[in-house]
């Protein structure tokens, strides 16, 4: 990733497991690889009840499919009786065993801050308690997020709880956006709610999966031309100064 990426600014996302020595080397791999900044996934303890992915049964895990990182690592290779290539069900079942982590605390925050020096952002505040939590335990920001809907039915919408959280803490921690970002509308959006940055998760997956490079290139060149547009015609010239009156 570092290789392809040249001189781009990179952020490490951590699922954050059980096993520390594991979460220890992580940290230091992506560290070693110029990743400047570390951004939190707190609103996936475990997974959840997913019909759609119950329809399928589709979980790759289990096939060792997208657990290259703990594969990979030393840290986790030590556990393993075997190597990865002479039992992938023992490692997989090790892996399934460590990868989520419901007793986690804000405690458990001062583990990360010891073992990485740069920013720290948590992603999946709703609630302005909490940023106000990430901001008292030496955070940097956060990302209000509801993980695409995925988690909780019935949660808060994240656009919902944007504003809140700006307000509790938005002078002092970054307060990023993510979660049901489809088009430059919904940027536009979620900046003039006050978010400093929109987070794209699900449009650059579809436009990878139909034509790879060149169709993620060609979504985002898509949501930033919409997102002009949409500035433009709204009688705007910079984005810094969208506010909620944007959208009245």
């Amino acid at each position: 990733m570092a290789e392809a990426m040249g001189v781009g600014e990179r952020w490490f996302q951590l699922y954050w497991g059980k096993d520390r020595e594991v979460t220890r080397s992580f940290l230091d791999r992506a560290r070693t690889c110029g990743f400047t900044a570390l951004v939190v996934t707190l609103d996936t303890p475990l997974l959840a009840w997913r019909p759609r992915d119950l329809d399928q049964a589709y979980l790759p895990f289990l096939h060792g499919v997208g657990t290259a990182n703990y594969f990979t690592d030393p840290a986790f290779q030590a556990g393993l009786a075997k190597p990865v290539h002479e039992d992938r069900d023992a490692a997989v079942l090790h892996f399934v065993q460590m990868f989520g982590d419901p007793g986690k605390t804000w405690e458990d925050l001062a583990f990360l801050r010891e073992h990485w020096e740069g920013p720290i952002v948590l992603k999946g505040v709703l609630h302005p308690d909490d940023a106000r939590r990430a901001e008292a335990a030496g955070m940097d920001g956060v990302v209000v997020s509801n993980h695409g809907g995925r988690q909780v039915g019935g949660s808060i919408g994240a656009a919902d709880a944007l504003p809140g959280v700006v307000a509790a803490v938005g002078d002092r921690l970054a307060v990023l956006f993510d979660s049901g970002v489809r088009t430059g509308d919904d940027v536009f959006k979620a900046l003039a709610l006050g978010a400093r940055a929109v987070l794209l998760g699900r449009p650059y997956a579809y436009g990878l999966g139909l034509d790879g490079q060149p169709g993620v290139e060609h979504v985002i060149r898509s949501l930033l031309a919409e997102f002009e547009l949409t500035m433009a015609l709204s009688g705007h010239t910079d984005a810094a100064g969208l506010t909620p009156d944007a959208l009245g």
